[in-house]
């Protein structure tokens, strides 16, 4: 399932709020806009709670912001990461590493569309909560389902359910993630089906 915050701090609390003020000035003076940046601070205290103080401030502030405006409402969202890091005047290395550092310390699910553009998943956020409340709700059914029946639906076929039910009813992720989507569904509803079964004792 989606990887939570480790609950362990590395930085005092002044260098954390030090560090979102010296983001706020970075962001304030590129003027970006208001929404963007109250999402990229908190990424921005999630990390440095986690990770101390970074080595260089501005690449932290750079892939913080390129992570919150690649959410996958954005799409489409024509603009590269090059193209990104030119924007903010800063290397295209040091974006991505830094980019790859938040995304796997606060455990970000990336989804790629069907030209294979990267999108980030807060698992904090609205749709990895749905994501797991839909694939919770559903694999408890099937199971106990296949208790009354004595077979159980396939992880493929209950995947592909719950991705149709995600991208055209409740519409919470774009139908351009279907094919990532329908796999980190399946390894969710694997996880999950272990731990239900295990709750039942290992009998279906």
């Amino acid at each position: 399932m989606i990887r939570e915050e480790s609950a362990g701090f590395v930085a005092s609390p002044h260098d954390v709020v030090s560090t979102i003020r010296d983001a706020h000035e970075f962001y304030a003076e590129r003027r970006i806009d208001e929404r963007y940046e109250s999402m990229a601070l908190d990424l921005v205290r999630r990390h440095v709670s986690q990770q101390g103080v970074p080595r260089e401030n501005e690449p932290l502030f750079g892939a913080a912001l390129y992570i919150v405006s690649r959410h996958p409402w954005s799409h489409p969202n024509p603009m590269t990461k090059g193209e990104f890091a030119a924007k903010l005047n800063m290397k295209e290395s040091s974006l991505d590493w830094y980019t790859d550092n938040i995304v796997d310390t606060l455990g970000f699910l990336a989804l790629h569309d069907k030209t294979r553009q990267k999108f980030f998943v807060d698992p904090q956020g609205i749709v990895a909560s749905v994501l797991e409340s839909v694939v919770r709700g559903s694999v408890g059914e099937e199971v106990v389902q296949s208790v009354v029946r004595g077979s159980a639906i396939s992880p493929v076929q209950l995947s592909e359910r719950i991705v149709d039910r995600l991208c055209n009813v409740v519409k919470i992720v774009p139908i351009a993630f279907e094919e990532d989507l329908i796999n980190m569904v399946q390894r969710m509803i694997e996880a999950e089906s272990k731990r239900l079964v295990k709750e039942l004792g290992g009998k279906l």
